[in-house]
């Protein structure tokens, strides 16, 4: 088993710092155990274990993060196609789910699209400009979303039991946390039906987004609790598009507070951490983020928005685990040495005091592959810097 020098093992110093309790150093995590990865990494070790064998030789803080199919396969069909309508200014391509209850329709801009099949949830659909027409536009549309959105069947969850058996025996062999990946509400909203459209209807039409809201609550609950039961000690819960940047303080209150408080609730009764993922328009929820409960608040970027290290620290610190504080767009992605250092510094100085925090990033690393070998340099320049500077901050 891995061990720090004074005998901490990886899952022991993560969940000593989400209780905020002595640990032998700071910990610096990359990926593993919550939303943040390091693409150039990611590509070079494919495979999970080796993945976070390398963290742990370089002395960094890992998990194993794995997540089920997140809907069964069976209760409808699929098809795609496409085609350039006369009214299209491009050719456009059209995924369709055709259920006993309706039929949902995706159509995207074909020109620059990145992937060979159109997904059901996929970032690249959410502006308007990529997506001519979203799943779920009308009241109807949601007779078909519940026929889509169902738990996957035991059959269906074979391949991720196994793998899950391996990954359990990995990260207790090794002395890191086994992680989840929940979706959340927010997130499918507007992947599924667009921003505009979702926040429209919370102010015109409130009784059908709360409907909508009903029954992905449903469904995340269902896969969060498969997670639960395969054995995850992390449950990594998105919330990327349930910020202020989109949602008025009372909107999230309405809409997105309720099943968020279930999901936590449900995690802790298991024993389960909840590292909820939001990168920036945090600052007016943060009483709601105390109120909640959850354990880990990450993707912290102090380059995003009005994002306040200093307040952050102060109003939710010493009952939230932080985890982040060093940007990776702005920093890693472009800076030089010494901005990596200064932001190391930085980042320590503001949030380690009192313990509570993970030293990481606010996103993924290279996630747009712009300056690949300057990513790369800095982030072993944050490694070193990070090694300078964790002594004595237990």
């Amino acid at each position: 088993m891995s061990s720090g020098p004074a005998g901490m093992c990886s899952r022991e110093r993560i969940l000593a710092t989400v209780r905020h309790q002595p640990v032998d150093h700071l910990p610096l995590c990359f990926d593993g155990i919550g939303h943040q990865g390091v693409e150039f990494l990611s590509r070079r070790y494919p495979d999970q274990f080796e993945l976070a064998r390398f963290y742990l030789d370089l002395g960094l803080d890992t998990g194993v993060r794995t997540a089920p199919p997140y809907h069964s396969r069976k209760g409808f069909e699929t098809k795609q196609w496409t085609e350039h309508p006369a009214d299209a200014e491009c050719p456009l391509i059209f995924k369709e789910y055709a259920t006993p209850r309706g039929t949902l329709r995706q159509v995207v801009r074909k020109p620059g699209y990145p992937f060979g099949s159109v997904p059901l949830f996929e970032d690249h659909h959410v502006p308007p400009g990529r997506s001519r027409q979203y799943c779920v536009e009308r009241e109807e549309d949601l007779d078909a979303l519940e026929c889509i959105l169902r738990p996957p069947t035991s059959e269906e969850l074979g391949e991720y039991r196994e793998q899950m058996k391996a990954a359990r025996r990995y990260c207790k062999d090794n002395g890191i946390l086994l992680s989840g990946y929940a979706l959340g509400i927010g997130d499918p909203l507007f992947w599924l039906s667009g921003i505009e459209p979702i926040l429209v209807a919370a102010l015109e039409d409130p009784a059908f987004l709360k409907r909508y809201v009903d029954i992905l609550t449903r469904w995340s609950l269902a896969i969060s609790t498969i997670q639960i039961e395969a054995g995850v000690e992390v449950l990594v819960r998105r919330g990327w598009y349930e910020s202020a940047d989109f949602w008025s303080p009372a909107l999230y209150r309405e809409f997105l507070y309720g099943p968020l408080k279930m999901e936590i609730e449900m995690a802790h009764q298991a024993g389960v951490v909840v590292n909820y993922c939001m990168n920036s328009g945090t600052m007016p929820l943060l009483d709601m983020f105390r109120e909640l409960g959850f354990d880990i608040y990450s993707l912290i970027d102090p380059t995003a928005g009005d994002t306040d290290l200093v307040s952050i620290k102060r109003e939710v610190g010493d009952a939230i685990a932080l985890y982040g504080g060093v940007s990776n767009h702005h920093v890693l992605e472009r800076g030089t040495p010494e901005q990596v250092r200064e932001a190391v510094a930085a980042a320590i100085e503001v949030l380690a005091p009192g313990g509570g925090f993970i030293l990481g990033l606010g996103d993924v690393l290279d996630y747009t592959m712009s300056n690949p070998g300057i990513a790369e340099r800095n982030f072993y320049e944050m490694i070193e810097s990070w090694k300078e500077m964790r002594q004595g901050l237990a």
